[in-house]
């Protein structure tokens, strides 16, 4: 076997559907302006598509956020049509949150056939309009997964009405996703699922208690490292696991990690237009520089902000913070976070103290 046969051989076994990256995060939302608005103002996107059925699109209005490489697709229900009552459906049981975290992938057919082969179960098979190539199989509870492939990469999907384009620039600098956290109430279930039917590989396995609560993690994700997939389930009755698992009557994405470049400006930025962050408390940075070592940032210019550190290298180190839940219901939130040198970790240093800090929050709700 030549070298390049080889290489291609070790990347169709670790990546047999040829996933690519994450695409875009599908909301299925009661009210898609207010949505579309509150992402727009607060975290820093820009409008990129809307459709509706003026412009062909069935069953809904949409619109499509985004920065960098993040994308957001907002959808809510219009008219009376099958896929109309699916996300009316999905809104009632759930609430709002994220239905579809779709990939984009070199070939569509291929895919869907060889997903399904390794055990998924295709729920919207091959469908290819205009150069646009989808289709989609299911996930934990009602979650999705779409693989897409685009031919003219100038437009966001058929029936869609893209915006004029412009410099994305805002001070909240949003860059990619980095990971997508997922709570189900059996984990080892669903990271069977990514590595046989994905291919993807455990690269992390956190065991959580805080004396109140306790919770287990696994990651999956990618050889590449470019999609990273957290999998919790709870393993106590008043986790927030549970009670996230509660409030969204099943399964479910909980948070979603931006990355930024600069994560001080980026969350006094959003804190200024009113986003709401997790409180962290002062005597967290009293012993700051002797946990994480040197970093670039000073102590006062964090703990101003309230942003908590995390060394999981010798050489490299992150900073994260989190909102409170977006929605009205206690469920998804957003998680900023900065990486410097070779950080690849998930801030298990800080899970204590974001871990009790979320129990506070469990408590004010009366749900602990």
């Amino acid at each position: 076997m030549s070298s390049a046969t080889s290489d291609q051989h070790r990347a169709t076994e670790h990546n047999p559907l040829g996933v690519r990256a994450i695409d875009h995060l599908e909301f299925y939302v009661d009210d898609v302006e207010k949505w579309a608005d509150f992402h727009e103002e607060k975290l820093g996107l820009y409008r990129r598509a809307h459709g509706d059925a003026s412009t062909g699109l069935e069953g809904r209005r949409a619109i499509v956020s985004g920065q960098g490489r993040v994308t957001f697709l907002f959808a809510e229900a219009q008219g009376e049509s099958e896929k109309a009552q699916q996300i009316r459906a999905f809104v009632d049981k759930h609430g709002c949150g994220v239905h579809d975290i779709a990939f984009r992938v070199d070939d569509v057919a291929h895919a869907l056939r060889e997903a399904e082969a390794r055990g998924a179960t295709v729920i919207r098979p091959l469908d290819d309009q205009e150069g646009f190539t989808a289709g989609s199989i299911a996930a934990y509870g009602d979650t999705i997964h779409t693989f897409i492939h685009r031919q003219n990469t100038r437009t966001f999907a058929p029936s869609y009405v893209d915006a004029a384009g412009g410099v994305e620039a805002d001070d909240i600098h949003i860059m990619m996703i980095d990971h997508v956290v997922a709570n189900v109430e059996r984990m080892e279930e669903w990271v069977r699922f990514y590595d046989e039917v994905f291919g993807f590989e455990e690269t992390a396995h956190f065991d959580i208690n805080t004396g109140r609560s306790s919770l287990m993690s696994k990651v999956v994700g990618d050889t590449d490292g470019y999609i990273r997939l957290p999998i919790n389930e709870p393993s106590s009755s008043n986790s927030q696991i549970q009670e996230f698992l509660d409030e969204f009557n099943g399964p479910g994405v909980q948070h979603i990690a931006l990355l930024t470049s600069n994560i001080i400006r980026s969350v006094n930025t959003m804190r200024e237009r009113g986003v709401d962050f997790l409180p962290v408390p002062d005597t967290y940075y009293d012993t700051l520089l002797d946990r994480v070592g040197e970093i670039h940032e000073s102590v006062e210019s964090l703990q101003s902000a309230k942003i908590l550190v995390d060394r999981d290298r010798v050489d490299g180190y992150l900073l994260q913070l989190f909102t409170r839940p977006v929605f009205e219901r206690p469920t998804l939130f957003y998680e900023i976070i900065q990486r410097h040198g070779n950080s690849v970790g998930f801030g298990e240093g800080n899970f204590q103290a974001l871990f009790e800090a979320i129990e506070r929050e469990q408590e004010l709700r009366g749900s602990l």
